[in-house]
C-alpha cells in the first residue's frame, strides 16, 4: 500500500496581487504602453517644429572654388556715353580679364513671413490635430493592455482556484486512502477498493503537476505584462461577484460613443481633414515675406564684392493649370470619407458592445448555476464522507461524491473566470481602463 506523500509545493505565502494593483502597475511599466507614450512625445517636437515656421527664416550658402576658365568681358567703346570735353567712355574697347583663380559665391537671407501666417496657423493646427489623434491611441493602448491584464488575471484565478481545488481533493484523497488502509486490515473493504484509490490519489497529483505548470506559465505571462521580472511570486486575489444589474446596453453604448478613442479619433479626423481643406484653399493666397539679401562675390573684377537688399519678396503662380482646383477637391472629397467614417465607426462600436454584453450577460447566468451546482456538490461530498468515516456509505459513493465535486468545482472557476473576462471585455469596448 503506497504510502502518504508530500504533494507540491504551496505558494500561498506568495504576496497577493490585486487586480487594481495589476492594472495600475501594467499602465505605468507596460513597454508597449511607453512605446505609445514616447510617440506622442515625438508629436510634440512636430508641433513646435510648426510654430517655429512663424518666425524669420535665415539661410546662409557659400560656394568656394577655382573657376575652370578664366572670366573675361568687354566694355564697347562710347558704352559708358560720349561727352564734349573727354570724349566717348571708354575711348576705346576695354578688356576686362579675371584669372582662373579660387573664388567665394556667399549668399545670406532673412525672411519674415507675412501673408504665409495664415497658412502656417492652419498647419499648427493641422499638426495638433495629428497629436491629438495619437493621444487617443496611447488611451487604445492602455485600454487593451488593462483589458488584457484583467483577463490574463481572471484566467490565473481560475488556475490558482482549479491549483488550490485540487490540493484538497489530494488531501482528500489521502485521507480517503489512510482509511481505506484501515478498513483493509479490518477485512471490510476489498483490496481492489484499496487499489483504486490508489489510483485515483495518483491521477490527483499529476492533474496537480499539470495544474501547477499551467498557474506558472500564467503568471509568467502576467509579469510580462505588468513589465516586470518574470520570476516575481504573486498569487491572484479572490474577485467576488458584483451586482451590475443597472448596467442596461444602452447606457453602455453610450459610454463607449463617449470614451472609445476610435469615436473620437474619428471626429479628429475629420477636423484635421477639414484643415487640410482649408490649407489647399490657401495656396491661392501669395507668398510675401519682409526679406533682407546679402551676395558677396571675391576676386572677380569689375563686379561688386557686397550687395545687401531690404524690402519685400513676393512670391506666387498667377497660372497653375487647374493643380490648386484639384487638391482643393481632392481634401473636400476626404473630409466627406471622414465624416462618413464617423458613420461607420459609431455603427461598429454600437454592435460589438452589444456582443460583448450579451456574452456578458450568459456568462452570468452560466456562473449562477455552476455556483449552485458546485455548492450542492460539496454539501454531499461533505455528507458521503463523514458517512464513510461511520462506515454508513460504501466506498465507490465516496469516490462519486469527490469525482462530482471536483468537477463542479472545477466548473465553477471556469464560469467565474468566463465571467469576469466577459465583464472585463465589455468594459473596453466601452472604452474604460
Amino acid at each position: 500500500m503506497g504510502q502518504q506523500q508530500q504533494t507540491s509545493t504551496d505558494d500561498s505565502d506568495a504576496p497577493v496581487l490585486t487586480l487594481d494593483e495589476a492594472v495600475n502597475q501594467a499602465l505605468q511599466h507596460n513597454w508597449n504602453v511607453k512605446n505609445s507614450v514616447l510617440e506622442v512625445q515625438k508629436q510634440d517636437f512636430e508641433v513646435s517644429t510648426a510654430r517655429s515656421r512663424r518666425k524669420p527664416q535665415f539661410q546662409f550658402t557659400m560656394l568656394g572654388g577655382e573657376l575652370l576658365h578664366s572670366f573675361d568681358f568687354t566694355i564697347p567703346r562710347g558704352s559708358l556715353g560720349t561727352y564734349a570735353n573727354t570724349g566717348p567712355i571708354p575711348s576705346t574697347n576695354a578688356k576686362i580679364h579675371t584669372p582662373a583663380a579660387f573664388t567665394t559665391y556667399l549668399t545670406g537671407s532673412i525672411d519674415q513671413p507675412l501673408t504665409q501666417q495664415y497658412k502656417i496657423g492652419l498647419g499648427i493646427r493641422a499638426t495638433e490635430l495629428g497629436r491629438d489623434i495619437l493621444r487617443e491611441e496611447v488611451r487604445a493602448e492602455r485600454q487593451k493592455i488593462a483589458a488584457e491584464v484583467r483577463t490574463e488575471y481572471f484566467n490565473l484565478f481560475a488556475i490558482q482556484a482549479n491549483v488550490d481545488a485540487t490540493r484538497e481533493a489530494v488531501k482528500t484523497f489521502e485521507e480517503t486512502q489512510r482509511v481505506t488502509v484501515q478498513y483493509v486490515s479490518e477485512k471490510t473493504v476489498l483490496r481492489g477498493d484499496a487499489m483504486e484509490v490508489d489510483a485515483r490519489l495518483a491521477k490527483a497529483r499529476y492533474e496537480l503537476s499539470v495544474a501547477e505548470n499551467g498557474l506558472a506559465t500564467l503568471r509568467e505571462a502576467l509579469n510580462q505584462l505588468l513589465g516586470r521580472d518574470v520570476a516575481t511570486p504573486f498569487r491572484a486575489e479572490f474577485v467576488p461577484e458584483q451586482d451590475t444589474s443597472d448596467l442596461t446596453l444602452d447606457s453602455a453604448r453610450q459610454a463607449a460613443l463617449a470614451s472609445r478613442p476610435e469615436c473620437r479619433q474619428s471626429h479628429l479626423k475629420e477636423k484635421q481633414a477639414e484643415y487640410d481643406r482649408r490649407i489647399a484653399k490657401a495656396a491661392y493666397i501669395p507668398d510675401l515675406s519682409l526679406s533682407l539679401r546679402y551676395q558677396g562675390i571675391n576676386n572677380v573684377q569689375v563686379l561688386p564684392q557686397n550687395v545687401t537688399t531690404a524690402g519685400f519678396y513676393l512670391s506666387w503662380e498667377p497660372f497653375d493649370w487647374g493643380r490648386r482646383h484639384n487638391k482643393v477637391v481632392e481634401a473636400t472629397k476626404t473630409v466627406e470619407q471622414a465624416r462618413n467614417g464617423i458613420q461607420e465607426t459609431e455603427s461598429k462600436i454600437a454592435v460589438e458592445v452589444g456582443a460583448k454584453y450579451r456574452k456578458w450577460r450568459e456568462a452570468s447566468l452560466l456562473l449562477k448555476a455552476s455556483r449552485t451546482a458546485h455548492e450542492a456538490a460539496g454539501e454531499q461530498l461533505r455528507v458521503t464522507g463523514n458517512k464513510y468515516k461511520e462506515k454508513a456509505a460504501l466506498l465507490r459513493d465516496l469516490l462519486q461524491a469527490q469525482a462530482q465535486s471536483s468537477e463542479t468545482s472545477f466548473q465553477y472557476q471556469q464560469a467565474l473566470s468566463s465571467y469576469w473576462s466577459a465583464f472585463a471585455e465589455l468594459r473596453k469596448a466601452m472604452g474604460e481602463e
